[in-house]
Order: structure tokens, then sequence, then C-alpha cells
């Protein structure tokens, strides 16, 4: 794995409440984590992508998870090693974009393993050429930054009963499809 990652100082969390957390810069409070971007085939996140407000304008910038430095999950916060004018200045989101926005924009020259967990999230899940559910959410290990299970609802808007299955169980992610196909291994896994 890459320098940086697999340091001891996490749990499992939710990304879509991870998406509510605050940055903290080594000198005050930088943002909001608002997604996260994530490698579909090693299942490790890349970056999270920060809301940064500054004067009157606003931007998504990209951080690695490499300069969080510790977890909060009381009060819902990263504390990052960057100053708050480093994250102002760090690459915004088109600098590597996520294969959805890649196919809005066309251009295929970016990472094609790239995903968004909130674009993620509602695909439907299919398993022996049937649909099993849809992605309802991910579980996300905050210290070695790794995706590790993938929690499926049954039902869209009703509350239904979720499974959860680990990543390994994922045999592709498809944008065009917007679906999660499983290996047919794993099909009986959310049966």
């Amino acid at each position: 794995m890459p320098a940086g990652y697999g340091e001891d100082m996490g749990h499992l969390e939710r990304a879509h409440h991870l998406s509510t957390y605050r940055l903290d810069a080594t000198d005050g409070v930088a943002g909001r984590v608002h997604d996260l971007y994530f490698d579909d085939r090693r299942w490790l996140v890349r970056y999270l992508v920060v809301d940064v407000h500054h004067a009157l304008s606003s931007r998504r910038v990209l951080i690695s998870p490499v300069c969080v430095r510790s977890t909060d999950a009381g009060s819902r916060r990263f504390t990052v090693s960057l100053t708050r004018e480093q994250i102002r200045r760090s690459p915004g989101v088109d600098a590597d974009r996520p294969v959805s926005r890649q196919h809005e924009v066309m251009l295929h020259e970016a990472d094609p393993h790239l995903r968004s967990m909130r674009a993620i999230r509602g695909y439907t899940v299919i398993g022996r050429d049937a649909a099993v559910g849809h992605v309802d959410d991910f579980l996300v290990d905050c210290g070695a930054w790794t995706v590790s299970d993938v929690l499926i609802a049954r039902r869209q808007w009703l509350a239904g009963t979720r499974r959860c299955l680990p990543v390994s169980a994922i045999g592709r992610v498809s944008w065009v499809g917007k679906a999660v196909y499983l290996d047919t291994a794993a099909v009986g896994q959310t049966a």
C-alpha cells in the first residue's frame, strides 16, 4: 500500500457519514468533506473531495487521505497536516475526474477506475443477470483508507433490509449501465 495508508488511527464508518465531516487544518477549519473518490480495483480511497469556502467564493478540492493525521468520529472531523492556504490551493475536482465526470466531458486520459462514492450510491447491483438491490452505502476504514464493504438495499425507497457485502465480491462497476456487477460466487451471499 502507498505510504501513509494503513496507519491504525481509524474505524469503519459509512461513506455518507464521512461526507459530513469537517476538515481541520493546522491553522483552523478548512472546509467540509463532500465526497470520496476511490479506486474500484484496489478499493483504496484516493481523495477526499472537500468544499472550501473563501470570502464569497467556493470550490471543491482534492485532498489525499495521506494528509489526514487524526479522525474524531464523535465530533465528525478530520485533522490534516496542511494549512488552510495549502488546502485552498489544492487541485480542484477537475484535476482528477472520476469515471462519471470523464464520460461527461469525453475525456479518456484520466484514471478509468477512479469512482465517486456519491455517484455510485443508487447504482443497481446485479448478480446472475438479475438485480438483487442497489448500492446504499460503503463502509470505509478510516485508518487504512480502504473500502471494506458495500451496503446493498433491497428496496429503493422503503426501509427494507440491507446486506453488507465485502468488496471482494464485486466483479466490476459500470458507469454506462449505472450498475455494480457481482462475481457469480458472491451472488449466493445476497440472496
